[in-house]
């Protein structure tokens, strides 16, 4: 009984002690901005050092984390939910360097350095190089799908945790239509998928750039989805009576009735025929006069 009362009362000192710990593990620091600018620290084994950033507009945002030690660096979320992270050996002479390149929405995130091991020096920074976006908030799905008015360009960024971007238009009756979609990316691009009023595709295109087609499509509503590969795009169509005709109809010859058939005729009427002299004419008229003056001799 004796040894039992010891060993709970050994078992009541550890708690707060293992509970100072735990709190001594986790170190937080003021957030840091994505301006390029290095952020200096140092980590202790069992340490785990919390910064956090906020990205104020949709973009390609870019975390450099350097260590002059072996250990770790974690993404997170604003939960701190981990959805990245990196291992690193470096050294003092030789530090290790990653780079985390994700594009991110607006929010708050978190970089967290260090592991039960490490122990040195780092540095981390970020830039973010913001991307335009006339995105709706609910347009990850199609029951969200934004609207595609004809004509109008639109701009979107597919980022980390996207899977799709859908848009939608509505033809009242068959009508040619004109799409196209585009990105400043040179590989791992989006592709783009076409669906009709029950979600049957009509048509695909996969890693799009400089992608245009002309299709004919009857009347009903159509969701354009952006899927794949993340980064930005930009998406247009041209539908209705916005579509222009692929050649132009050759004017018709104006009828006699009409002013532009008068206004041609006294174009090429340069003099009236009242008034026309013909040459022919002039030189019989000659001919006769000499005839008449040999004749008198």
């Amino acid at each position: 009984m004796r040894r039992f009362v010891l060993l709970l009362l050994a078992l009541l000192l550890a708690l707060p002690a293992a509970a100072m710990a735990d709190d001594s593990q986790f170190v937080e620091h003021e957030p840091f901005a994505l301006d390029d600018a290095w952020v200096e620290g140092s980590t202790r084994p069992g340490e785990y050092h919390y910064y956090p950033f906020t990205v104020e507009q949709v973009g390609l945002v870019t975390v450099r984390a350097q260590l002059f030690c072996a250990g770790r660096v974690q993404l997170l979320d604003a939960d701190l939910i981990r959805w990245d992270e990196g291992y690193f050996n470096g050294s003092a002479g030789a530090p290790e360097t990653k780079d985390f390149v994700y594009y991110l929405e607006p929010g708050t995130y978190c970089v967290c350095v260090g592991n039960d091991s490490s122990q040195g020096d780092f540095r981390i920074k970020g830039i973010l190089e913001s991307c335009p976006s006339t995105e709706t908030e609910d347009n990850d799905d199609y029951l969200g799908a934004q609207a595609l008015p004809s004509g109008e360009t639109l701009s979107g960024v597919l980022t980390q945790w996207d899977e799709h971007d859908y848009y939608t238009f509505t033809l009242d009756v068959e009508a040619q239509v004109y799409l196209t979609a585009n990105t400043t990316l040179e590989s791992l691009m989006p592709n783009l998928m076409l669906y009709d009023g029950d979600m049957v595709k009509v048509s695909e295109k996969y890693g799009f750039k400089g992608y245009a087609e002309e299709m004919t499509l009857p009347a009903g509503t159509y969701y354009i989805d952006i899927c794949g590969n993340k980064g930005p795009y930009t998406l247009k169509a041209v539908y209705g009576a916005e579509t222009l005709p692929a050649t132009v109809p050759a004017e018709e010859a104006p009828s006699e009735g009409d002013a532009g058939y008068q206004n041609e005729r006294d174009f090429f009427d340069v003099a009236p025929e009242e008034d026309f002299t013909d040459p022919n004419s002039s030189s019989d008229d000659f001919g006769s006069m000499l005839f008449d003056l040999l004749d008198s001799f």
